[in-house]
């Protein structure tokens, strides 16, 4: 088990066996990627595909319901109609299972008569001593064991130290994205859905005491726990880790679509929320970009103590717009030393330049691209009045990447914290992918990038001054 004391949560993330009822042999269909996710990536336990209408599954024996399974079950995924799923949980009942996750939707969420039976299955198993992650949940996932419950085909679960806690499903759909283009090293991820059961505080608990997450964001429309207790545990955390929180329902109109979702009850004003956030000390964000954005960069990066930032940007006009973020966001611009100044001159152009931002793009008319990189990164890494580094990247030869990457990474290696946006996407890919494998985060606009990074050093203050 990875965590130091034992949680009832632990059997969901390190099940020994699972039963996937629902399973599809059918790969054109959400239910197929619910075993073959877990064959594909390996999942170290044992799997049983459920399915009355079929004797295997992706080489696998099927059973007919959960009952047929001769061994032991730790966890049963239920995937089915919801007039179905009552009675698959009365087989768990009668097998013994220790825990259940319903992916089914149609319950609380639905009105009157999907809350009377989400009700009905909730008593059935407090009174059987069964924990339930659920209804309308695609939930969990633990890199360590290769354990995923999805609908999508997953690649690959790249092993990082960065946990989710969503209250929905808004994550499948661009999973493989977050994974496999925007980079996110994942520990753990659980989806509540709607919170029959296990919700918030026994997720945010669970993670709090996980030496495997050093960070969590965590994405909600409401609290369904104790909520002075989830405050109290999310001050209690936050002292010890980043708390990102995306809270949504924030209008009228959303907690109206909050409830016809996940069956939400929206119980107190957003602007009630938002104190008591800041009172944790979480750091609230307001969209998804934000929400990934601040996710990646305090997994990749440790705290930034200090506010002094050296830039280069391709344009002065771009220099103007990304100092004005710098100021917006709690960051200044270093007062580079005379020694760095006498390093840059050998890459200006014939007329002497602004240093900080320092302007790639006159340089680069004079000057090969990647030599400007290796005399600008390795003066800003070793000036004493530099912290931090923002760096946008860009113009290079496709078979400069790997060489510049490694220069890049020195930064790092130097002390220094560095963040870089591309100034375009498609054609900085492959040095996007050679900078993110070495944990140098790169963003797709400097606002972005410098934001990230402002919530990096304001996150380290606000540990400061509450201590």
């Amino acid at each position: 088990m990875s965590n130091e004391k034992h949680h009832f949560l632990d059997l969901f993330f390190h099940p020994e066996s699972v039963a996937v009822v629902g399973a599809s042999r059918n790969p054109k269909t959400l239910h197929f990627h619910l075993v073959s996710n877990l064959i594909r990536l390996k999942f170290l336990g044992k799997i049983y595909p459920v399915n009355p209408s079929a004797d295997e599954i992706m080489g696998l024996k099927a059973y007919p319901d959960v009952k047929s399974i001769a061994g032991d079950i730790d966890l049963v995924v239920i995937c089915v109609p919801a007039s179905k799923v009552l009675d698959i949980v009365r087989d768990c009942v009668a097998k013994r299972v220790k825990g259940v996750t319903i992916i089914s939707g149609g319950f609380s969420e639905a009105g009157t008569k999907g809350k009377g039976v989400q009700d009905e299955i909730l008593h059935l198993l407090k009174e059987n001593g069964i924990r339930a992650i659920g209804p309308n949940a695609l939930s969990p996932i633990n890199t360590r064991n290769n354990f995923i419950i999805g609908f999508g085909p997953t690649e690959k679960l790249p092993q990082g130290e960065l946990s989710f806690i969503f209250q929905s499903g808004l994550y499948q759909p661009r999973l493989n994205w977050l994974l496999s283009n925007f980079h996110l090293y994942l520990s753990k991820l659980i989806d509540l859905g709607n919170k029959m059961d296990v919700n918030e505080v026994d997720a945010l608990e669970y993670l709090a005491q996980d030496p495997e997450t050093k960070v969590i964001a965590i994405h909600m429309e409401s609290i369904a726990g104790d909520a002075r207790k989830f405050m109290r545990l999310l001050k209690d955390t936050t002292r010890k880790k980043p708390v990102i929180v995306l809270k949504s329902g924030r209008t009228a109109a959303g907690a109206k679509a909050a409830s016809t979702h996940t069956g939400a009850m929206i119980k107190s004003s957003d602007a009630i929320y938002d104190v008591a956030l800041k009172q944790s000390g979480a750091i609230r964000v307001q969209g998804l970009n934000e929400f990934f954005d601040l996710a990646k960069i305090f997994e990749y990066l440790p705290p930034l103590r200090k506010n002094r930032v050296a830039m280069s940007i391709f344009s002065g006009g771009e220099g103007v717009i990304a100092t004005d973020f710098c100021q917006l966001n709690g960051l200044t611009l270093a007062e580079l030393s005379a020694k760095t100044h006498d390093k840059l001159r050998s890459v200006f152009p014939p007329w002497d330049i602004s240093v900080n931002p320092f302007d790639m793009g006159v340089s680069m008319q004079f000057y090969n691209t990647t030599h400007i990189y290796e005399v600008l990164l390795d003066a800003l890494a070793g000036d004493p009045n530099v912290d931090c580094l923002a760096i946008q990247t860009g113009g290079l030869h496709p078979t400069d990447t790997e060489k510049l990457a490694r220069v890049f990474s020195g930064v790092v290696e130097r002390g220094k914290l560095l963040v870089t946006w591309t100034f375009d996407p498609v054609q900085g890919r492959e040095m996007t992918q050679q900078l993110e494998s070495r944990r140098v985060p790169v963003y797709p606009t400097a606002e972005r990038a410098i934001k990230a990074l402002g919530a990096l050093y304001q996150y380290h203050t606000m540990q400061e001054a509450i201590k």
